[in-house]
């Protein structure tokens, strides 16, 4: 990643923290170890889903901001732990997956986290899969080596345990053990990488407290433990939910177009926020956008700037890019900035239908064509809207209601952009 800050500079865990990205802190002196040394700085993410989420990417940018300063992030990947299962924040125990979903859906998270962090250099990422140590763990050496720390006293008193307890289903065994086995993770990292501080999400705080009491008992070491808020929108909705659905990495099963749409849709109360949690962007760069979106919020450049920063961090600088143009063409900006690779998010916006080449190289005659394509039911219809100049061909006004569209004025010889009224659109593409 580009703009690494020196590590000298600032404290990571002051960043941290005022850009909102600490919500609990173990007090075992993590800024004054953060200064005085490189750390290694783990997270764990379950192959629960075949991708990751966007609420995921909250500590994924908790692990680049160490790396920007100097530390080693280590990506663990739950190929032992999918199987089992976390009760934390779940009501109801999770349905089992096979091993064979969760070798699969590891790969799959596994090459997603790959685009968020460097594997190169002196703070190089790590990247391990918790099944290469836990699955090769016998029930004695679980039982004498590690549940031997843990008191179940204890263990029934962590939240997600009473709340499950409490509940008519209750917690099994299975499930009730997750949390020795994530503070087996640490332990193990601990002890191969010297890894002292581990991230998670807010309803994991007793998980990460239990891996930094079994270090202490079995290692006599101090280690940190750092959870990150829960990110709720101003209207107090669940982060990157939208009608029940949540916004995935993978662009398979959530579109790049849709990814930046949700962006920059962002409330103007909660656009500020999002900038410090989910960009690199300056503290004062921010401030600044947030004084320009409260003057112009007509504009809503601080939306925009959100948009293109996270779609680029998720797809890459060429995607965010079409996206972009594709997004501002269906919002006013008109077809000049748009390029040949932001056809296919167009399509995926738009409805679209596909046409021959060889019938647009001949010349599709209007108005039968907006019949075929399902613009117009009649070429009456039709021909009403062009002589009350209501259609539009790539942002010209058309008037010739016998007119043809030819490959010489489609857009990159393959695309053509009806709009009829001021916001209605279709797309023919040539394929």
């Amino acid at each position: 990643m580009s703009d690494r800050a020196d590590p000298r500079e600032r404290n990571v865990v002051a960043v941290l923290a005022e850009r909102g990205l600490i919500a609990q802190l173990t007090e075992s002196g993590l800024p004054e170890a953060a200064a005085d040394r490189q750390l290694y700085v783990y997270c764990g993410f379950d192959p629960t889903a075949p991708s990751l989420h966007v609420g995921n990417l909250v500590p994924v940018m908790v692990l680049a901001h160490f790396q920007r300063h100097g530390h080693r992030p280590i990506l663990v990947v739950g190929g032992g732990t999918g199987m089992i299962g976390d009760p934390s924040g779940k009501s109801v125990e999770r349905p089992l997956l096979t091993p064979e979903q969760v070798v699969e859906h590891s790969a799959r998270i596994r090459d997603q986290l790959a685009g968020y962090l460097t594997f190169e250099g002196p703070a190089a990422a790590i990247m391990v899969n918790n099944a290469d140590w836990l699955g090769k763990m016998t029930l004695i050496e679980y039982l004498r080596d590690i549940g031997k720390h843990f008191s179940v006293n204890t263990m029934l008193a962590k939240e997600s345990v009473k709340t499950r307890m409490a509940s008519e289903q209750g917690i099994s065994y299975t499930e009730f053990s997750y949390m020795i086995l994530q503070a087996t993770d640490f332990l193990h990292l601990f002890d191969a990488y010297g890894c002292t501080v581990q991230v998670g999400g807010t309803d994991q705080w007793g998980n990460l407290l239990a891996g930094v009491e079994l270090i202490r008992r079995t290692r006599e070491a101090r280690v940190h433990a750092l959870t990150v808020p829960l990110i709720t929108t101003a209207t107090g909705a669940k982060f990157g939910k939208s009608e029940g659905n949540a916004f995935w990495l993978d662009p398979a099963m959530t579109t790049p177009y849709e990814m930046y749409q949700y962006w920059i849709n962002s409330d103007d109360r909660d656009v500020g926020h999002f900038l410090k949690v989910f960009t690199f962007l300056p503290l004062e760069e921010i401030a600044a956008l947030e004084r320009e979106q409260a003057a112009h919020p007509e504009r809503r450049e601080a939306q925009r700037e959100l948009a293109f920063a996270v779609t680029r961090l998720i797809h890459g600088e060429a995607t965010a890019r079409a996206v972009e143009a594709a997004s501002n063409v269906l919002f006013g900006a008109g077809v000049e900035e748009l390029t040949e690779e932001g056809l296919p998010h167009l399509a995926g916006a738009v409805p679209t239908t596909a046409i021959s080449p060889a019938a647009l190289a001949g010349g599709l005659p209007l108005l039968e064509t907006l019949v075929a394509a399902g613009v117009q039911p009649s070429k009456g219809a039709a021909r009403r809207l062009i002589q009350q100049g209501g259609l539009y061909v790539n942002d010209r006004r058309v008037t010739d209601p016998e007119q043809t569209l030819t490959a010489g004025e489609a857009l990159f010889g393959r695309a053509v952009l009806l709009r009829s009224g001021k916001n209605k659109y279709h797309l023919l593409l040539a394929q």
